[in-house]
C-alpha cells in the first residue's frame, strides 16, 4: 500500500503537531467575541485589566479547535504561545509595553519561516518541506520585538499557488482544501478553480482565519494577487505594500521582483499598526504619527479615479459565470462608485488604464512569464539556505515530488491534482538573458501607464472591481494595493469588494481611503455559515 497524503494525517481539528486539549468546548462561555474583536478593542481590554493575553490565546485556540475542521485555515499551533502570553502579561503588569501588538496573538502564513524556538513547520503547503529547518524570517523578529504572540501558521495555496496548473485555490498537499467562512454549504466541488464558492489564494488561510475570528490579525504574502484576492472573498482589509519596503528574507519565494508580505485584519487601524511594524522606515516616508495618523472620517480630501467594472473582471475560465452573481457585483460596484463620487474631492470614472492584454510580449504575458524565469534562482537560494531539509534546490523538490507522488502529487487512491507543471516550467525556462531583459522592460513600460493615469487625471488613487487583476499592474509597477469590503452575494453569501491602488510609497494614502470607506459605508458583516459546522466532541 502507498503512503497516505499528509493532509489525511492531520488531527481531528485538521492541525499538524501540537493540539491544545479542551474538555468543555461545547459548554465554554467565551470571555470575549473572537468573531468581532479587533487589535484595537483587545488592547483597550488589556490596558484596562479586563482581559489578559493568556485569555486571548486560549479563546483563539478554542475557536480554532471548534471551527478549523470545517475551514481548514490553520495548519499548526505554537505550543509555547501560552508561555509567551504570560511573559507579555507580566511585562504589562510591570508597566512595560513593547509595541502596538503587545500581548496580541497573530497568525502567519505557512510560507513565512519561523525559528525553531516557536516549534512550527514552514512548509508553504509542500509535503517535501515538512521537517525542514529554515532560518527565521526577520519580519517575525519584528513582530516579537513589538510584543506580538505568534501562535500559529495558516494554510495556503501550495507554494504560493505556483505548483501546477488547474489546481483549485486554497489547496495544498500538506493541508488539503480550505474553504470560506461565508459561502453557503461550503466549497462547491463542481465549481471552477476560482469560482464563487472558492476563497481564492494563496493567502487563503490567513484571510479565512481573520474573517472567522480565529485570530485578530494575520500576515500573508503576495506575488500577484495572493493577498488581494482572498481578502476580497473573506471581507477583510489588506495591503500589499510598496515593493521593497518589507524584508522578504526567509520566506518561501516565487520571485523577489514581486514578492511582498502584508497585513490582514478587520479594520484600517489594525492594518496601519501592523504596517508600521513590517515596513523598513528607512526606505520610505512613514507619517510622523505612523500610518494610523493618515486615517480620516470622510472623502473630502481624496481624489478618486475608477476602472470600468464591465471591462475589468476575472476571466470566465477562472470564475465560472453565475448570471445573478455577475449582475449583483456589477450593481453593487456601480452603487459604491456613485456614493464615492458624491463624497470625494474629485472623481473621474472609467480611467482608460491599458488592459492586461498589453502585458503580452512575443506570445507571453510578460509580467507572469518573469515569475517562471525567476523561480529556479529564487527557490534554489531559499532551499539551499535550509539548515536541514529533504530538498535543497528546485530540481530536488520536483524530483522528490515525483518520487513520492502519492504524498506530494496526491495520486493513487486520493487523486486530486497530480501535477507540478509550474515548478517544472521554472526548471526549463529557456529564454536567454536578453529575452528576460526584454520581458522586464516591456512589463515595466506597461505598468508605467498606471502612474501616467494618476498624473493625467490628477487623482490620488484608482479604485477597481474586487474581481479583477489590477494586482498584476501593482506587481509589475511595485506600487501598493489594498481591499475595501463591500457586499455579499445573495446566491451563496460570498463577499464582494473593491480594490484601491496608489503610486509607490503612497501606502498611507491607502490607509486614508480605507478609513474613509469604514466611516461612510456599511460595516462589514461577520460570517455565520461556518458556525453551523463545529467540532465539539
Amino acid at each position: 500500500m502507498g503512503s497516505t497524503p499528509a493532509s489525511r494525517l492531520l488531527s481531528r481539528e485538521r492541525l499538524a503537531g501540537w493540539v491544545p486539549h479542551f474538555t468543555d468546548l461545547a459548554q465554554h462561555s467565551p470571555s470575549f467575541s473572537t468573531l468581532t474583536a479587533t487589535v484595537q478593542t483587545l488592547q483597550e481590554a488589556l490596558s484596562s485589566g479586563h482581559l489578559r493575553s493568556t485569555q486571548l490565546v486560549e479563546e483563539y485556540q478554542r475557536s480554532i479547535c471548534l471551527h478549523n475542521k470545517w475551514l481548514g485555515a490553520v495548519y499548526q499551533l505554537a505550543p509555547g504561545a501560552m508561555d509567551r502570553a504570560s511573559e507579555m502579561d507580566a511585562l504589562r503588569q510591570d508597566g512595560t509595553i513593547l509595541g502596538a501588538l503587545h500581548g496580541i496573538p497573530i497568525l502567519v502564513k505557512g510560507n513565512i519561516a519561523t525559528s525553531e524556538a516557536l516549534s512550527m513547520e514552514t512548509t508553504a503547503g509542500a509535503v517535501a518541506l515538512i521537517g525542514s529547518r529554515p532560518n527565521g524570517a526577520p519580519i517575525i523578529d519584528k513582530l516579537l520585538e513589538a510584543g506580538a504572540i505568534v501562535f500559529g501558521k495558516t494554510t495556503l495555496s501550495e507554494l504560493g499557488y505556483y505548483k501546477g496548473n488547474n489546481i483549485r485555490c486554497a489547496w495544498s498537499a500538506a493541508a488539503g482544501q480550505a474553504q470560506s467562512a461565508y459561502v453557503h454549504g461550503g466549497l462547491d466541488r463542481n465549481d471552477s478553480i476560482g469560482g464563487h464558492s472558492n476563497p481564492l489564494g494563496s493567502s487563503s488561510g490567513s484571510c479565512i482565519a481573520i474573517s472567522a475570528g480565529l485570530a485578530p490579525i494575520a500576515l500573508g504574502t503576495e506575488t500577484i494577487g495572493s493577498l488581494i484576492t482572498p481578502a476580497i472573498r473573506a471581507s477583510v482589509y489588506t495591503i500589499k505594500p510598496t515593493h521593497g519596503l518589507v524584508n522578504q528574507a526567509n520566506i518561501v519565494p516565487i520571485t523577489a521582483r514581486y514578492d511582498t508580505a502584508g497585513p490582514i485584519s478587520k479594520t484600517a487601524k489594525d492594518i496601519a499598526d501592523l504596517l508600521d511594524i513590517l515596513v523598513d522606515h528607512s526606505k520610505t516616508s512613514v507619517p510622523d504619527g505612523g500610518y494610523a495618523s493618515a486615517m480620516v472620517s470622510d472623502w473630502t480630501d481624496i481624489k478618486v479615479g475608477t476602472l470600468d467594472p464591465e471591462k475589468w473582471r476575472l476571466p470566465d475560465a477562472f470564475v465560472k459565470p453565475v448570471p445573478e452573481a455577475t449582475k449583483q457585483i456589477l450593481h453593487d460596484t456601480k452603487v459604491a462608485y456613485a456614493k464615492i463620487k458624491s463624497l470625494a474631492k474629485s472623481f473621474h470614472d472609467n480611467v482608460p488604464l491599458h488592459p492586461l492584454s498589453d502585458f503580452e510580449y512575443d506570445g507571453k504575458d510578460a509580467a507572469q512569464a518573469l515569475m517562471s524565469a525567476d523561480l529556479k534562482d529564487n527557490m534554489d537560494n531559499y532551499l539551499g539556505s535550509l539548515k536541514e531539509g529533504k530538498v535543497k534546490s528546485l530540481q530536488e523538490l520536483v524530483d522528490w515530488n515525483f518520487a513520492h507522488a502519492e504524498e506530494a502529487l496526491t495520486e493513487g487512491e486520493y487523486i486530486e491534482y497530480p501535477n507540478q507543471e509550474l515548478l517544472e516550467q521554472g526548471l526549463t525556462f529557456g529564454d536567454s538573458v536578453e529575452t528576460r531583459e526584454k520581458l522586464t522592460a516591456h512589463s515595466k513600460a506597461v505598468a508605467e501607464h498606471f502612474d501616467e493615469m494618476i498624473e493625467k487625471y490628477d487623482i490620488d488613487v484608482i479604485i477597481a472591481p474586487g474581481d479583477c487583476m489590477l494586482s498584476e499592474y501593482a506587481a509589475a509597477g511595485g506600487f501598493p494595493i489594498g481591499t475595501l469590503p463591500m457586499s455579499y452575494l445573495d446566491f451563496n453569501g460570498r463577499p464582494a469588494g473593491l480594490l484601491v491602488a496608489a503610486q509607490q510609497h503612497k501606502d498611507s494614502t491607502l490607509i486614508k481611503v480605507m478609513s474613509a470607506w469604514e466611516a461612510t459605508f456599511n460595516p462589514r458583516k461577520e460570517p455565520t455559515e461556518f458556525l453551523k459546522h463545529t467540532t465539539t466532541a
